[in-house]
C-alpha cells in the first residue's frame, strides 16, 4: 500500500474532496480515485472522509492506494533525471497544493538524491523535462537553458495549414500578469521581449502537425505566437479557437516537448552532445 500526502494551502478555493484528490494527485487514475473513496482510504487530518466532504484550508490530505504513481523515466545517470511529464502535472506549486513534478521526482528518488528543477513546462504541456541530481548539474543545466546552448524541440497540432511550410517567425511578447496571459505584437512595444519561433509542417490538413523549434524561451511563447500567426494550437482555450477545439479536440492541449540536445559547454562533458527524445504521441 502506497501513501501520498499533500498539505492544503490556507487560501485554497472552495472544493469537495473528490475533485480535490483528482487535482492534487493528478497521476492517480479515475478508477483508483473511486476505489480509494469506496475503501474509505482518503483522510483529511487523519480522519476518513468521503468525496462530497469539503476540503479544509491548511489541512493534510492523504490517499492510501495500491497503485504506484510515477512519471515515466526517460534517462538517468549520476547527474540528471529526465522524465516524460504527463499533461496536467505542474512544475510549480498551485493554489491547491497539488503534487508537482519535483514532488514526483522526489518520490522516485526515495531519499537517494534531492531532485532540482532546472526548467519548466506549462501544466497542460506534456513531454520531456530534465531535473538535476546535484548542485553542479543544476548550475550547468540552468546556465545551458539561460544561454540557450541546448536545443529544444516541440511537436503540436494547430488549426489550418501554415504557409510557407517552414519559417522562422519573429515577434514581441508582452506579459499581461493581470490576466495570466501574454500578448504578441508584430512590432516592438515598451516592456515586450523579442521572440523567435521556428516551425516546420510535418502533416497538413484542417489540423496540421508541426515541429516547433523555439529560439527564445518566453512564457506561453509557442501557444501565443502560433495563435498570433493564425494557427492556434488544438486544445488551447486560452489563446485558441473554442469551436475548433470542440470539433477536433482531444480534451487537452496538443503541445509536447519531444527532444532536448544537451550542450553544457563542457560543464557536464559526459552528457554534452546527447539528444534525449520521447515519442510525440500526436497521432
Amino acid at each position: 500500500m502506497y501513501r501520498y500526502t499533500v498539505h492544503v494551502p490556507q487560501h485554497v478555493p472552495r472544493i469537495k474532496m473528490g475533485a480535490y484528490v483528482r487535482r492534487a494527485f493528478s497521476l492517480l487514475p479515475e478508477s483508483q480515485v473511486r476505489a480509494a473513496f469506496a475503501a474509505r482510504d482518503v483522510k483529511l487530518n487523519g480522519v476518513r472522509v468521503g468525496k462530497d466532504d469539503m476540503v479544509l484550508p491548511g489541512g493534510e490530505v492523504t490517499v492510501f492506494t495500491g497503485y504506484r504513481m510515477e512519471i515515466p523515466v526517460v534517462f538517468e545517470d549520476s547527474h540528471i533525471l529526465a522524465l516524460d511529464k504527463p499533461a496536467g502535472v505542474s512544475c510549480d506549486a498551485d493554489a491547491y497544493g497539488s503534487m508537482t513534478v519535483q514532488d514526483w521526482a522526489a518520490f522516485y528518488a526515495d531519499g537517494a538524491f534531492a531532485p532540482r528543477m532546472c526548467h519548466r513546462l506549462d501544466n497542460p504541456t506534456s513531454g520531456l523535462i530534465v531535473l538535476a541530481k546535484d548542485e553542479a548539474a543544476e548550475l550547468a543545466l540552468k546556465q545551458m537553458f539561460q544561454q540557450r546552448t541546448g536545443k529544444k524541440e516541440y511537436c503540436c497540432l494547430v488549426r489550418g495549414m501554415p504557409k510557407p511550410g517552414q519559417k522562422l517567425c519573429t515577434a514581441w511578447l508582452l506579459k499581461d500578469a493581470g490576466h495570466a496571459r501574454v500578448r504578441i505584437y508584430d512590432h516592438e512595444v515598451p516592456g515586450a521581449k523579442r521572440i523567435e519561433t521556428e516551425y516546420a509542417v510535418q502533416r497538413s490538413g484542417a489540423v496540421s502537425k508541426l515541429k516547433i523549434l523555439p529560439h527564445t524561451g518566453r512564457t506561453h511563447q509557442i501557444r501565443a505566437h502560433m495563435a498570433f500567426l493564425g494557427h492556434p494550437l488544438l486544445g488551447d482555450d486560452l489563446y485558441g479557437d473554442r469551436e475548433f477545439n470542440q470539433e477536433y479536440g482531444k480534451g487537452r492541449l496538443m503541445l509536447r516537448s519531444v527532444a532536448l540536445r544537451i550542450d553544457t559547454a563542457g560543464a557536464l562533458p559526459e552528457l554534452d552532445g546527447i539528444t534525449l527524445r520521447v515519442p510525440d504521441n500526436m497521432d
